[in-house]
């Protein structure tokens, strides 16, 4: 299974992916003790034979004004796309109207 959350509302100050972690009982050590409210991440999961299930992550914290990441998109263990955001986020921007 693979998910990607990308978090770009800025009004209010919460972080989906840590309370997500926190219902798995996982955690990343990328997230600092106040983890940041804008970010992209995708996850993964895996089980290899005979083992735990593994929770493979990307994440990538964002900042207002500075280009939005490439997120992979795993279709298989082994097949991946790559989602470039940014490239996204312009021309929504341009079909709009919003210079």
């Amino acid at each position: 299974m693979c998910v990607s959350l990308v978090d770009l509302v800025t009004v209010r100050q919460a972080n989906l992916y840590a309370e997500l972690l926190t219902l798995l009982g996982r955690s990343d050590p990328a997230l600092t003790p106040t983890p940041p409210s804008l970010y992209a991440v995708t996850l993964r999961t895996r089980k290899p034979p005979k083992n735990r299930a593994l929770l493979d992550v990307w994440f990538y914290p964002m900042t207002v004004g500075e280009l939005l990441p490439t997120l992979p998109i795993w279709l298989n263990p082994e097949l991946r796309v790559m989602l470039p955001l940014e490239p996204s986020y312009q021309e929504t921007r341009r079909i709009l109207g919003i210079v």
